[in-house]
Order: C-alpha cells, then structure tokens, then sequence
C-alpha cells in the first residue's frame, strides 16, 4: 500500500508586507516551499485576562 504524499503548512506573521515578501523570495527560491501566500490579517484575541 503506497502512503498518500505528505505536506505542510505554515502560518507565521511579518511586520511589513517588506519582511513578508523577503521571508517568502527565500522560501520559494531556496525550493523550502513550493507557494508562498501573503495576505493581511486581523486577529481578534483574549491575553491574560484582557
């Protein structure tokens, strides 16, 4: 029985859409990830009891 292929996916944040599109040329040309997407966010969260 072959094993389906593998894969992972990795969330991360940046501070800049500058940082963001370093972190994925690097990615993508050092063959680390085959797609990068880099999109806006907004995150709503509690942290420690705020």
């Amino acid at each position: 029985m072959t094993q389906p292929p593998s894969f992972h996916l990795v969330l991360t944040t940046a501070s800049s859409q500058e940082e963001a599109g370093a972190i994925a040329h690097a990615l993508v040309s050092r063959k680390l990830a085959a797609c990068v997407s880099i999109m806006p966010i907004q995150s709503v969260y509690s942290w420690q009891g705020d």
